[in-house]
């Protein structure tokens, strides 16, 4: 990822394949913290903290666009979505600060429930929408290996490749959004990897649909390749609009 500073330009939001982006949010956070107990004690001259072992993410989106649109809309994602079980539905998230680039910094979630759905009417305003993600599962932080973008053929991204410097045995997890989809009958979406960056095989291999929104998340052990790309198939002619991601353990 290059090194420099960023704006409201850069910013990645997708949520079980919305594009929250498009709902034109006037504001979006990420806070990830480490929760620590007072464990001073006497003969301590200062205060001493230790961490608990548990870390917490919040996200918050201010300011959306109320959008009832079917399918895209906000409203339609969060609708509905509040849970009120354990059991609840888990949901896929992928936001980035950085930009829709290849090679550049995304943060992945699984298990996020949206606890606060705040709908705001106002004299003279349009309708807005408040959203606070609390975290109950995996944050994984990754790389981009397909930005957001619409594709009407058969594609790979091999000349594009993510360099990750080496390979890992640790193994990692990819992230799959699609956002929107017409005409296909069927696509099947594959993250890849070489050690060479000339000969690429399939890493990871998500669920072939051609649903929109569409989002999965999948874990994988073993070896990742120093090299990274990604491979769509479609089948029919039409048009789908997919991100990928992958986070290395």
């Amino acid at each position: 990822m290059a090194a420099g500073k960023f704006g409201p330009a850069s910013v990645i939001f997708l949520v079980d394949g919305f594009n929250l982006i498009s709902q034109k949010l006037k504001g979006l956070r990420e806070k990830h913290t480490s929760p620590v107990e007072d464990v001073t004690g006497l003969g301590d001259s200062s205060q001493v903290n230790d961490p608990v072992g548990v870390l917490t993410t919040e996200v918050t989106q201010d300011g959306a666009y109320f959008d009832t649109t079917a399918t895209t809309g906000g409203h339609v994602a969060f609708a509905g979505n509040i849970p009120t079980s354990a059991q609840a539905t888990q949901r896929v998230m992928c936001l980035g600060m950085a930009g829709n680039t290849t090679g550049y910094a995304f943060t992945g979630f699984q298990g996020t429930y949206s606890n606060e759905y705040e709908v705001l009417a106002e004299s003279g305003s349009l309708t807005k929408a408040n959203v606070t993600f609390a975290m109950t599962g995996s944050r994984d932080a990754g790389k981009i290996i397909q930005p957001l973008a619409s594709k009407t053929a058969d594609w790979n991204t091999n000349s594009t490749s993510v360099d990750n410097a080496a390979s890992t045995s640790n193994g990692g997890v990819g992230f799959l959004q699609c956002t929107a989809s017409t005409g296909f009958t069927n696509f099947t979406g594959k993250i890849m990897e070489s050690s060479d960056d000339s000969t690429f095989t399939a890493l990871v291999t998500f669920s072939s649909s051609v649903s929109a929104p569409f989002a999965e998340r999948l874990e994988m052990s073993g070896t990742v390749n120093r090299y990274l790309s990604f491979n769509g198939d479609v089948s029919g002619s039409g048009s789908i609009t997919v991100f990928a991601g992958f986070s290395r353990s």
